[in-house]
């Protein structure tokens, strides 16, 4: 499948920030945690400190690579608000050269924006000619190719794919639970994308535009959300 995985940045590759209160920070699913389904380890870096360094964007990265088949024809389209913490552009070409195409678009001096950045990638895909788009969040981790092949089949039955994702909620990635109320992420046809008839495609209310028959959302083995605070 050609696929353009489409990611908005600002400062997510090279973060320090501080610990959070886990209780109260996610009370709200306290009724939904379990274990990780991980079968490998890959935890952010605590520092002497105690504060805690974040490599979100070239972790997520570097797992599109370890995941990837050779028939796979990926292209990672980046929208970079303005980050300071590491040369984006050059820390995804090493990560991804030889692997991926690559296609870095700086929005210099541009109020970070994460549906227009998707747009903006949205557009710089169809003007590639590639068929299919990938929403991705900065901070995923992959671990199979699960999404991808189950994407695949959605697409290729016409319908939008949401994938539920399994969400970190300490630094030690011990603990999370299966984000099943998020809308963010998905798996479209360019064409059909270009189609939507909606206004403002900055609302981030994409999912509320497909009839209930043409969506499909379903755990993703192998999706994860790495750690990070929200007030990261």
């Amino acid at each position: 499948m050609d696929l353009a995985i489409c990611i908005t940045v600002k400062n997510r590759s090279n973060l320090v920030v501080n610990q959070e209160d886990f209780i109260e920070t996610y009370k709200h699913v306290m009724n939904k945690l379990e274990i990780t389904p991980a079968r490998q380890h890959f935890p952010p870096t605590l520092n002497r400190d105690n504060t805690i360094t974040l490599n979100l964007l070239p972790k997520m990265l570097i797992s599109l690579v370890s995941v990837k088949k050779p028939e796979d024809k990926w292209t990672v389209i980046i929208i970079d608000y303005d980050s300071t913490d590491v040369n984006v552009e050059l820390i995804s070409s090493q990560i991804l050269q030889g692997h991926m195409d690559l296609v870095v678009h700086k929005e210099l001096g541009a109020q970070f924006s994460r549906e227009s950045g998707l747009n903006l990638a949205a557009n710089l895909a169809r003007e590639r000619n590639i068929g299919n788009l990938f929403f991705c969040d900065a901070d995923m981790y992959f671990t199979n190719h699960t999404v991808f092949d189950q994407a695949r089949t959605a697409l290729d039955n016409g319908k939008v794919y949401f994938p539920i994702c399994f969400s970190f909620v300490k630094p030690d990635h011990l603990y999370g639970f299966w984000q099943d109320n998020g809308n963010g992420m998905l798996f479209i046809k360019t064409k059909m994308y270009f189609e939507l008839q909606w206004d403002n495609k900055e609302n981030g209310e994409i999912k509320n535009n497909f009839l209930e028959d043409t969506l499909i959302s379903s755990k993703a083995s192998g999706c994860f959300k790495q750690w990070n605070p929200k007030t990261s």
